[in-house]
């Protein structure tokens, strides 16, 4: 177990989330303040800016943690490092993604025959059926771009 490590990736997550989201609420901010409507309702920058504070925020209690007490947190980032443990999470998260890609093409079927006027002209529409097709097409392309990597890190050996 590598302590520097998970420091060294806890801290670039902070980092990138905190950025993130002071930059989505001073954009908000701004945009409200000035007047500018981009998009109908500025408040929803400002909402959005919430998910990537409260990240930095967890990862900010985290590195703490580790800091203050490392020996307390042995057991967590055991638990977050294990080969074998981080397969099962992995499988876990696999079979949440074939879940929700079932609802995502579900919700497109749905949406197209219950509101058939908006194919092709809803943005609901678009919406739906580019998150469709990327959650078919993006699976093969990380196994193609894993497997590229996996043979060429293993013909420098």
């Amino acid at each position: 177990m590598n302590n520097a490590k998970i420091v060294k990736e806890t801290k670039l997550i902070m980092n990138v989330t905190l950025i993130a989201g002071i930059v989505l609420l001073a954009t908000g901010i701004l945009f409200t303040q000035m007047d500018i409507h981009l998009i109908s309702n500025n408040k929803a920058l400002i909402a959005l800016s919430l998910l990537p504070l409260s990240m930095a925020l967890v990862y900010f209690l985290k590195l703490s943690s580790i800091k203050k007490s490392p020996h307390k947190m042995r057991s967590i980032l055991i638990k977050e490092n294990d080969e074998r443990l981080v397969a099962i999470k992995n499988e876990a998260d696999a079979k949440t993604f074939k879940v929700i890609q079932g609802a995502l093409f579900l919700t497109y079927f749905g949406y197209t025959f219950i509101v058939p006027e908006d194919i092709f002209k809803g943005a609901g529409w678009w919406i739906l059926i580019i998150l469709l097709l990327t959650s078919l097409f993006l699976p093969g392309m990380f196994r193609s771009a894993i497997g590229k990597a996996d043979f060429n890190g293993d013909s420098e050996h």
